[in-house]
C-alpha cells in the first residue's frame, strides 16, 4: 500500500479547525448513505378529490446496527427519521417533502464522493423535491402525473438495470474526506475475515457494489489492488496480502474508523489475528537462527 493512503501532504493535511474536522468526518455518513440508501417516490390513490393521485418522496437507509441508525437520524436527518424493523435489519425513514429535504441538504453538504447510480438516486429524489414543492394543489394534477410517474420509472429502471442515466463527475474533496467516505461503504457493504483457500485459512477484505466507480475508489485510495467485474454484474474488490491488510485494518479502525459495532470488532478480530501470526513467524525465525 502506498504511502498516498496517509500522507498528511496537499489535499491530505488535517484540517486545522473542530469545525473543519467534523465536516470532514461527516463524509462517512455520504458513504454509508451511498452503500445503504434506496429512493423511491410512492404514488397513491386520493380519495379527496375523487381520481386523483398523491406522491410522497422517501428516503429509506437500512441497516442491522440498529444504534448506528440513530446516528445517521441524528447527523443526517436531524431526528426527523422513523426506525422500523425488517426482517434481520432496520429501516431508518425520512418521508415527505420537509424530511427528504433535510436529508438532501446534508448530502448538498457532505456530497457523495463519487457513484453513478448513487448520485443519479440523489438527482432524481432531487427533481422530485423540487417539482412536488412547486407544483402544490390539483390544478396541475395531469402535468403532475406525468412527471412524478416518469421519475418513479426511472428510478426503478436505475436500481433493476444498474445503469445510471449518465456519468457524474467525482467530487472534489480533500484526502480524508475520501477516506472516511470509503469507510461509510465499508461498513455498509465490506466484508472481512479468513476463507478457505485450499487447507489454509487465508486473510481477506473484499467490498462488492454494482457502482464501479465507488467500488474503485479503494485501489487508487490504498494504492494495492484491482477492481474486476463478477459474473452477476457486480464490481469487487479484495486484499488478500497480510501486510496490506495489516495497514489497511489501522487505516479504517483508527484514522478513518468504522461506527458498525458489528464490522468494527470483526476488522479488530482480523487486525489482532494477524498481528500475532507475524509476531510468532518472527519469532520461530529467531529460534531458527539461535540452533
Amino acid at each position: 500500500m502506498s504511502k498516498n493512503a496517509s500522507s498528511d501532504s496537499g489535499a491530505s493535511r488535517k484540517p486545522d479547525n473542530p469545525q473543519e474536522t467534523l465536516k470532514t468526518r461527516n463524509f462517512y455518513y455520504a458513504g454509508f448513505c451511498a452503500a445503504e440508501m434506496s429512493c423511491s417516490v410512492i404514488k397513491a390513490a386520493n380519495s379527496n378529490p375523487v381520481g386523483h393521485y398523491y406522491y410522497a418522496i422517501d428516503f429509506t437507509v437500512s441497516n442491522a446496527d440498529k444504534n448506528l441508525l440513530q446516528k445517521v437520524n441524528r447527523v443526517v436527518m436531524q431526528n426527523h427519521g422513523v426506525i422500523s424493523p425488517i426482517k434481520g435489519a432496520f429501516n431508518l425513514s425520512a418521508r415527505g417533502k420537509k424530511r427528504v429535504r433535510v436529508a438532501l441538504d446534508f448530502l448538498a453538504r457532505h456530497p457523495i464522493v463519487v457513484g453513478d447510480l448513487a448520485c443519479d438516486r440523489i438527482a432524481l429524489l432531487t427533481d422530485a423535491l423540487q417539482y412536488l414543492e412547486t407544483h402544490t394543489g390539483s390544478r396541475s394534477h395531469p402535468a403532475k402525473i406525468g412527471v412524478m410517474d416518469a421519475i418513479r420509472k426511472e428510478l426503478r429502471r436505475v436500481k433493476e438495470t444498474g445503469i445510471a442515466s449518465k456519468s457524474y463527475r467525482a467530487k472534489q474533496v480533500s484526502h480524508d474526506s475520501v477516506g472516511h467516505f470509503l469507510a461509510g461503504v465499508l461498513d455498509g457493504e465490506g466484508s472481512f475475515g479468513f476463507k478457505k483457500s485450499g487447507r489454509r485459512l487465508q486473510p481477506f477484505l473484499a467490498v462488492a457494489m454494482k457502482d464501479r466507480k465507488i467500488i474503485a475508489l479503494f485501489p487508487d485510495f490504498l494504492q494495492h489492488g484491482h477492481v474486476r467485474q463478477r459474473n452477476d454484474g457486480m464490481y469487487h474488490y479484495e486484499i488478500n496480502h497480510t501486510e496490506v491488510l495489516k495497514k489497511v485494518c489501522t487505516v479504517f479502525l483508527t484514522q478513518y474508523p468504522l461506527q458498525h459495532t458489528r464490522q468494527r470488532k470483526r476488522m479488530q478480530k482480523l487486525q489482532r489475528i494477524l498481528n500475532d501470526y507475524t509476531r510468532n513467524r518472527l519469532r520461530k525465525k529467531k529460534s531458527r537462527r539461535m540452533i
